[in-house]
C-alpha cells in the first residue's frame, strides 16, 4: 500500500518540486504501518537538504501552509483538490534538551541529516525512512529487523531523557502490536520512570487512550505498568496483583476502574485530578461513570432480583456507557445482557408509554406520574407484563 501511496506522490507537481529542491523521505508511522501490514493513515515527510522557510513559500503554490509550532519546523500541507489527511513536512531536526517536561528543549535543523533524525525518534520500528524518490529504504537503526522479530527496541539511550512519554508509548506500541520490549530498553525505562512526574495528565490520558481504543492489550499493558515501576510513578505504590490474565479486553470504564484499584486510588478522582479526563472530549462522562460504579459496586453483589435490576437501571439511566463495562459483578453482567437482548427495558423509552399518555389515561400529574412510570418500569424489569405492546401496558397499568 505504501508503494502505492509513494508512486502517486511521486506525479504530483509539489512533491516534484520538493524532489528537485533536496531528498524527500517517508518517516515514522506510516513506514512501520507498511511493515506490520496495518491500514496507513497519516504520511509524514521530511526534505533533507532545503530549509523549511523555503519549503513553506514553495508550498504556498500548491494548497494550503500551517505552521506547527515554529520551533518545531514541521508543516500541514493541504494540497488542492486533496482529499484524506494532511501532509506533516518537516525538516531534518534534533531535539537539545533544555528544561522539564515536553516543551523543555530547543529544536536544531541547521546541518542536521536524516540519520541524525531518525536517531532522535523513540523506537527503532519508528526510525525508518523510504526515498520518495528512489523507493530506496533507509534503516540505519534496523528498524525493519526488529519489526521482524517482534522487538520494540529504543533507538538511543537517552530516549526517555529527552522525554519520558516515551515510556508510555513503549507499553501502547507493546500491548497494540503484542511486541516484546528489548532488555536494555526496559531497564531505562524503569532507571527514568521518576520523570513521569514532570509529564501533564492529558498527555498520559492520551496514551492509554490509545491502548483501548487501537484495540491493545489492556493485560499487556497493566503488566508492564508493573514490570516498569510505572505504578509506583503513578500512584505512590506497587500493584499487588501478580495475575492480570483476566484484566484482558477491559473496555475502558473497567480499564480505568481496575487501574485505579490496583493502585489503592479512587477511580473518578485520579481520572479528573491527575490524568484531567474532565477536560477532554467526553471526559466528563467518564468520570460520571466512574463515579456511578464507585457509589453501587460494592452492593451489586448484595442485589437480587428486581432491587439488583433496577439498581442497574438507575446506574444506566446515569450513565449508559456502564452498559459495555465488563468489570460489573457476574450476576450484574447477565442483567445488562438481558437488555441488550431486549428480554427487559434497559432504559426510558423502551416501553412506548410516556408520561403524557400516563396523564391522559389516568388523569394523574406531577410526582404521581413519575411513580407510575417508576412501578411500570420496575414490573417490566421482572417481565410482568407485555411491556412491548403500548395498548397491553396501558390496561396493565389500568388494574394496578
Amino acid at each position: 500500500m505504501l508503494q502505492d501511496i509513494i508512486h502517486d506522490l511521486r506525479k504530483q507537481d509539489w512533491t516534484q518540486e520538493l524532489i528537485r529542491q533536496g531528498t524527500v523521505y517517508v518517516v515514522g508511522g506510516a513506514v512501520r504501518d507498511e511493515y506490520l501490514h496495518k491500514p496507513i493513515k497519516d504520511i509524514d515527510l521530511v526534505v533533507e537538504g532545503t530549509p523549511i522557510e523555503k519549503i513553506k513559500t514553495l508550498l504556498k503554490h500548491y494548497g494550503r501552509v500551517d505552521i506547527v509550532g515554529q520551533s518545531f519546523a514541521v508543516i500541514k500541507f493541504r494540497p488542492i483538490d486533496h482529499v484524506g489527511e494532511d501532509f506533516d513536512i518537516a525538516v531534518p531536526r534534533v531535539d537539545r534538551k533544555i528544561g522539564t517536561g515536553h516543551k523543555g528543549f530547543e529544536v536544531e535543523t541547521k546541518g542536521i541529516t536524516i540519520n541524525d533524525d531518525l536517531k532522535r525518534r523513540d523506537f527503532t520500528i519508528n526510525s525508518i525512512a523510504i526515498n520518495v524518490r528512489t523507493g530506496e529504504t533507509l534503516d540505519p537503526y534496523h528498524g525493519v529487523a526488529d519489526i521482524q522479530s517482534k522487538i520494540l527496541r529504543a533507538t538511543d539511550k537517552n530516549a526517555f531523557i529527552e522525554d519520558a512519554l516515551r515510556i508510555l508509548r513503549a507499553i501502547q506500541f507493546s500491548s497494540r502490536f503484542n511486541f516484546e520490549i528489548e532488555s536494555t530498553t526496559l531497564s531505562l525505562m524503569r532507571k527514568n520512570i521518576n520523570l513521569i512526574k514532570d509529564i501533564s495528565g492529558e498527555r498520559i490520558l492520551e496514551e492509554f487512550d490509545k491502548i483501548l481504543t487501537k484495540k491493545g492489550s489492556t493485560r499487556i499493558a497493566l503488566e508492564l505498568i508493573k514490570e516498569t515501576d510505572l505504578d509506583k510513578a503513578l500512584f505512590g505504590r506497587k500493584f499487588v496483583e501478580d495475575d492480570f490474565k483476566y484484566f484482558d479486553g477491559l473496555d475502558p470504564v473497567s480499564f480505568y476502574y481496575v487501574l485505579c484499584n490496583l493502585g489503592d486510588r479512587t477511580p473518578s478522582k485520579f481520572y479528573r485530578e491527575r490524568l484531567k479526563g474532565g477536560r477532554l472530549k467526553d471526559g466528563g462522562n467518564m468520570v460520571k461513570a466512574l463515579q456511578t460504579i464507585e457509589k453501587h459496586f460494592s452492593n451489586l453483589e448484595n442485589k437480587s432480583g428486581i432491587d439488583l435490576k433496577w439498581t442497574i437501571f438507575l446506574m444506566l439511566k446515569t450513565s449508559p456507557m456502564l452498559s459495555n463495562a465488563i468489570v460489573m459483578p457476574r450476576d450484574a453482567w447477565e442483567v445488562i445482557q438481558d437488555m441488550k437482548d431486549g428480554k427487559i427495558p434497559m432504559k426510558l423509552g423502551d416501553i412506548p408509554v410516556n408520561g403524557h399518555d400516563i396523564m391522559d389515561k389516568f388523569n394523574v400529574k406531577d410526582e404521581e406520574v413519575g411513580n407510575v412510570i417508576a412501578k411500570m418500569y420496575q414490573d417490566a424489569l421482572m417481565n410482568k407484563f407485555n411491556w412491548k405492546d403500548k395498548v397491553k401496558t396501558l390496561k396493565y397499568l389500568e388494574n394496578i
